[in-house]
């Protein structure tokens, strides 16, 4: 038995290394990739509830929604025409805001689109989110302002106006004279642009915002320091659904001609669970647990090498079908 353990473990692993040369040839985004874990989180913060219906009302009856996130903003400058710009936030921080803020869309509807830079047209979008601050820049306010005008609708997060209203590449904005091109934004956008570092909890402001079941005096989050983005004021149709504690706004709606704006400015990201294939519990799939999932190669429960974690599909034996759903979640990770 010996023997014929040991020769399906070389075969697995045969297989594995096999499937996994093969699936190494095509290339994604990492938010793509992303996208693809299943992603369940078990409780889902208030500002994430308040976030999807924000976004959700700014799209109105539409559901094609263009994503502008930080993780593949960095993809596409990083390594290369960016590297003096920033210094940019971490990886992990940048993979769990995009993953958190795409699954939340997602729940409302949305159907997302990723993106590293602004568009040179947002034609055949119903919705643009944005959050990766370098991706905008002054000269792309009127083909929001237009998309807004037209009845599309916009998210900006956090300190993404700033960078609307000034040509920036890190995060020292104050230094940066208003650019002519964003000198009427706050009409289009709801602000000015300026914006103020805050912290400390931040409340809602009315009750039900987006008929959820958040009210009043509900904590939103709490911002640790004294950096965190807040709007200093809001233009007067603006409604502010949201406040910092020292009074700055936190959320924000408008409505500018046929459009609708949704402004936030911090967010809890979601805490994601482990992913199929991850075997030994580390956070990613690779090599390890395909050696592990081998070490298990057609144990069942009551077996000396039976491993519940190696059983991936649940169905009570490790076998060619946990191997399969391990491969094809290889390389992935949770941030």
């Amino acid at each position: 038995m010996r023997i014929v353990s040991d020769v399906f473990t070389v075969a697995i692993l045969t297989f594995l290394v096999g499937i996994l040369f093969t699936t190494s040839m095509t290339t994604v985004t990492k938010s793509q990739e992303l996208e693809t874990l299943g992603f369940e989180p078990t409780t889902i913060p208030p500002s994430m509830i308040l976030l999807a219906g924000g976004a959700r009302w700014a799209a109105q009856t539409g559901n094609s929604t263009l994503f502008v996130d930080w993780l593949d903003n960095y993809d596409a400058h990083g390594q290369t025409d960016g590297t003096n710009w920033g210094p940019w936030p971490t990886e992990k921080d940048m993979e769990n805001w995009t993953v958190s803020i795409a699954y939340m869309l997602n729940t409302t509807g949305l159907n997302v689109e990723f993106a590293g830079d602004m568009p040179e047209s947002l034609a055949g979008y119903d919705l643009l989110v944005i959050h990766a601050y370098w991706a905008v820049e002054p000269r792309h306010v009127a083909m929001v302002r237009d998309f807004v005008a037209n009845g599309g609708g916009l998210v900006i997060l956090s300190g993404v106006p700033e960078f609307f209203r000034c040509y920036c590449k890190d995060w020292w904005t104050y230094c940066c004279p208003t650019d002519n091109a964003s000198v009427d934004m706050k009409e289009y956008f709801g602000c000015d642009g300026n914006y103020v570092n805050t912290g400390g909890y931040a409340n809602v402001s009315v009750d039900n915002p987006f008929n959820s079941s958040l009210v009043a005096g509900d904590t939103l989050i709490e911002g640790a320091g004294s950096s965190n983005a807040a709007i200093s004021e809001p233009h007067e149709g603006s409604q502010v659904l949201a406040t910092w504690e020292k009074g700055c706004a936190f959320a924000y709606i408008y409505e500018y001609g046929l459009g609708r704006v949704y402004y936030q400015a911090a967010f809890e990201a979601l805490d994601p669970p482990a992913i199929l294939g991850d075997v030994n519990r580390d956070g990613a799939v690779n090599m390890l647990d395909a050696i592990t999932l081998s070490n298990s190669f057609l144990a069942t429960p009551g077996t000396s090498n039976w491993n519940p974690n190696a059983d991936i599909n649940g169905d009570g034996i490790v076998n060619i079908l946990d191997a399969i759903t391990l491969v094809n979640h290889y390389n992935q990770h949770y941030p």
